[in-house]
C-alpha cells in the first residue's frame, strides 16, 4: 500500500491537480487552439476581465481584450510568436469588459503532443496594473526631476550672463534670450520708470508676437501699488491690472528692485492659458512652477540693474570731471583715439576746439574760489548742449576745455566755437551777492588731416591756435588752417 502511495500521482490525480491549478489559481488562464482561438477560460479571467468563456470562444483572446491604446509593436510581436509557435513574456495595455484599461504580465505557451504535433497555446495572465503605476510616477518624478535640474542649470547660467553685462543695453539682449528660453510659452515686457518717474517705459520685449504699451503708469499695476510680485491667474481672489487688457489671460507682475528703490517692473503673460484653453490642472502646475521660476529671475534681474549702475556710476565718477560733470582728460584721450582712427579709416573730417577762460585767475583771486568754479560750471552749461550734435566738451584741466568734433571740418568747427563764445560774453553772473566781471574764451581750432595726422600733434596744433587767440586780444577764435573766404 505505502509502495503504492509513494510512487507518485497517476493520471487521475494529474488531471485533478490541473483542474485544481486551473480553478484556484490568481492568474488569468485562457486556452487556445493552434489558429489562436480561444477554448476555455479560468475563473480568474473572467474575474480579472469581466469576460465570460461565452464571449470569447472562438476568437483571438487579443481581438477581445486590447484596445485603443495598446501598443500596436506589441500586438505585433504577440502575432509572430504565435506564427513561430514560441514562448513570448511581455507587458502589454488590455481593456476589460467595461471599458477599463490594465496592464498585464502575459505569457503566451505553445503546447506540442507525445509525437511533437503543436495543439494549443497557453495564454497566463498577471495584472501588474499597480506596478505600472508605480513604474509611471517614478518615471514622472525623473522626468521633473531632470527637468528642475534644466532649469536650475538655466537660471544658474542666466544669472552668469546677467552679471556679465558691461552696459545696460546688454544686460537687455540677456534678459530677452533667457527670458524666452526659461519660459517659452509667455510673452514678456521690461519696463523702467522715466527720468520723472511719471511713467514706465518699456525698454525691451519678447515672445512670439509680443504686443505691450510703450508706456505704462504706476497706478495701473497692482505688483506696484502692492509693493510686491503679483500672479494674476492662481488665486481665488484676484482683480485684473489696468494696464492688461486680455481678459482671463494668466499674468505675472514682478516689481524691479535697485538698491533698495523700485526702479521698473517686469510683465508676464500666458496668453492661451485661459480656462477654456489648458486643462485646468494642467494649467495650474505650469503657472505654479513658472511663477517660482519668474520670481528667481526677477530677483536676479535686479541684482543684474544694480550692478551695472553701480558699475556705470563708477565709470562716470572716472571719467567725469566732478566740478563741471563735462568728460575729463582720460576720457578725451580714449574716445579721441577712436574718433581719429574712424576718420582716417573713413577719409572723413575730425576738428579739436581748445577754448580757455579769459583771466580766470582774476575771478579766483579777487572773489574766491567759489567764484571761479561757478565759471566754470556756467560755461560748461553751454557747451552740454553740443552733445545733441555728436560734439564732446571735455575739461582738460583749471580752466581749459577741448571740444571733440568727429565728422566736422576747420569751417563747421569755427561756427561752433563762435557761437559758444558769444554765448560766453552774454552770462551775466552773482557771486555772493556780488556781480562778476564778463566772462570772455579764447579758441583754437585745428583739423584733421590738414594740421596733424596723429592725436598729439593734432592737439599741439589746437594749442598753438589758442595762444594766438590770446596774443590778438582774447575773447575771439583762431584757425590753424586759413579759411578760404566767403
Amino acid at each position: 500500500m505505502c509502495a503504492k502511495d509513494c510512487s507518485g500521482p497517476d493520471e487521475q490525480n494529474e488531471n485533478f491537480f490541473a483542474a485544481l491549478v486551473a480553478r484556484h489559481s490568481s492568474d488569468a488562464v485562457v486556452i487556445s487552439g493552434p489558429d489562436r482561438k480561444a477554448l476555455w477560460v479560468n475563473a480568474a479571467f473572467s474575474i480579472e476581465t469581466g469576460f465570460a468563456l461565452d464571449d470569447i470562444l472562438g476568437r483571438e483572446p487579443g481581438s477581445v481584450l486590447q484596445g485603443p491604446d495598446t501598443d500596436p509593436v506589441a500586438a505585433r510581436m504577440i502575432n509572430q510568436a504565435c506564427a513561430q509557435r514560441r514562448e513570448l513574456r511581455l507587458d502589454i495595455l488590455n481593456y476589460r469588459r467595461d471599458g477599463t484599461p490594465f496592464w498585464v504580465d502575459l505569457k503566451i505557451t505553445p503546447v506540442y503532443d507525445a509525437g511533437g504535433l503543436h495543439t494549443h497555446f497557453i495564454s497566463t495572465m498577471r495584472d501588474i496594473s499597480e506596478r505600472k503605476a508605480l513604474e509611471e510616477q517614478n518615471e514622472e518624478m525623473r522626468q521633473a526631476e531632470a527637468l528642475r535640474q534644466s532649469e536650475r542649470q538655466l537660471l544658474a547660467l542666466t544669472s552668469e550672463w546677467l552679471y556679465s553685462a558691461k552696459s545696460f543695453d546688454e544686460l537687455l539682449m540677456v534678459v530677452r534670450r533667457a527670458m524666452h528660453t526659461l519660459i517659452p510659452e509667455a510673452d514678456g515686457a521690461l519696463y523702467i520708470y522715466g527720468a520723472q518717474r511719471m511713467t514706465l517705459d518699456l525698454v525691451a520685449s519678447w515672445g512670439t508676437i509680443p504686443d505691450f504699451p510703450d508706456h505704462i503708469l504706476p497706478d495701473d499695476c497692482w505688483a506696484l501699488r502692492r509693493g510686491r510680485a503679483y500672479a494674476y491667474g492662481l488665486k481665488p481672489i484676484q482683480f485684473p491690472c489696468d494696464h492688461v487688457h486680455k481678459a482671463d489671460t494668466p499674468y505675472f507682475c514682478l516689481p524691479i528692485i535697485a538698491h533698495g528703490e523700485t526702479i521698473g517692473l517686469m510683465h508676464i503673460i500666458f496668453d492661451g492659458f485661459e480656462e477654456d484653453g489648458l486643462m485646468r490642472h494642467m494649467r495650474a502646475e505650469v503657472l505654479g512652477n513658472r511663477w517660482d521660476i519668474s520670481l528667481i529671475c526677477a530677483e536676479q534681474i535686479s541684482l543684474a540693474v544694480a550692478n551695472v549702475r553701480l558699475r556705470h556710476e563708477l565709470q562716470e565718477r572716472s571719467l567725469r570731471d566732478a566740478l563741471t560733470g563735462l568728460w575729463n582728460r582720460r576720457w578725451f584721450g580714449e574716445q579721441a583715439t577712436r574718433d581719429l582712427a574712424n576718420a582716417e579709416r573713413d577719409d572723413a573730417d575730425l576738428s579739436l576746439i581748445a577754448l580757455d577762460v579769459d583771466h580766470f585767475k582774476r575771478f579766483n583771486d579777487q572773489f574766491g574760489h567759489d567764484a571761479g568754479d561757478l565759471v566754470l560750471r556756467e560755461v560748461a552749461k553751454l557747451m552740454t548742449p553740443l552733445t545733441e550734435q555728436n560734439i564732446y566738451p571735455c575739461r582738460m584741466g583749471g580752466e581749459e576745455f577741448t571740444l571733440l568734433c568727429p565728422g566736422l571740418g576747420t569751417a563747421r568747427a569755427r561756427d561752433i566755437a563762435e557761437t559758444l563764445r558769444q554765448q560766453v560774453a552774454g552770462l551775466q553772473l552773482d557771486a555772493g551777492g556780488v556781480t562778476l566781471p564778463t566772462v570772455t574764451v579764447s579758441c583754437g581750432i585745428a583739423s584733421y588731416p590738414q594740421d596733424a595726422r596723429a592725436l598729439d600733434p593734432l592737439m599741439k596744433s589746437a594749442d598753438r591756435a589758442l595762444y594766438k587767440a590770446k596774443e590778438s586780444g582774447r575773447n575771439c577764435t583762431v584757425t590753424n588752417t586759413p579759411l578760404a573766404p566767403d
